[in-house]
């Protein structure tokens, strides 16, 4: 199930994360989403609108995600085309750590493509840009 994110949910993704783990709402996102299998928490994530037609979207995924990874991708890529078009987004941005291989596999598989390197983008790390275009 896709439900608007809690508070709850960011302190549960603090300490379940399968990537370095989220410890509040990011500061500024438009939609933010969680996704529960049952009664387990998947992930959250979100889009942060740049432009009417352009926006960053992140996603981190609990310790569970992998356990429900079909589910998981059918309902972000589902949710994904219902934000394309009731936004008219044109471009969707998002920028994955070069060494989690998961999170690079997860955005190539919802079809995004890699675009170029982001030297010190998480602070003293790199990071990888992808986008998805419409």
């Amino acid at each position: 199930m896709l439900r608007e994110a809690t508070q709850n949910d960011y302190d549960y993704l603090a300490g379940h994360s399968v990537s370095r783990g989220l410890k509040e709402q990011p500061a500024q996102t438009d939609f933010v989403y969680a996704l529960d299998f049952g009664d387990v928490l998947l992930g959250v994530g979100g889009i942060k609108l740049l432009t009417p037609t352009v926006a960053w979207c992140w996603m981190d995924w609990t310790d569970h995600a992998l356990e429900h990874k079909i589910f998981m991708y059918r309902v972000v890529k589902e949710w994904l085309d219902v934000m394309w078009s009731t936004h008219n987004l044109r471009r969707l941005m998002a920028v994955v750590e070069p060494d989690f291989r998961e999170a690079i596999k997860t955005v190539e598989h919802l079809g995004f493509v890699k675009e170029c390197d982001m030297p010190h983008f998480f602070g003293d790390k790199h990071g990888i840009m992808f986008a998805r275009c419409m």
